[in-house]
């Protein structure tokens, strides 16, 4: 959510891309593999897909035993 600069009206809803979370003010802008711009609300969010692909390579050494 951007608000305007007289902050009377939202100009644009905007979420991140990782949690849905509507960012305000405090927002976190990379480029992903693509090249495209992605929102993100916290470090947490920015953190996730590289965790993400952490534990699944686990499960997957996991499940081959």
């Amino acid at each position: 959510m951007k608000f305007s600069s007289n902050g009377f009206y939202v100009e644009k809803y905007e979420k991140c891309s990782i949690c849905g979370k509507l960012v305000y003010a405090d927002r976190i802008e990379k480029l992903d593999d693509s090249g495209k711009t992605v929102l993100y609300c916290s470090d947490w969010c920015v953190e996730w897909p590289a965790k993400k692909a952490e534990l699944l390579k686990q499960r997957e050494k996991f499940a081959s035993l």
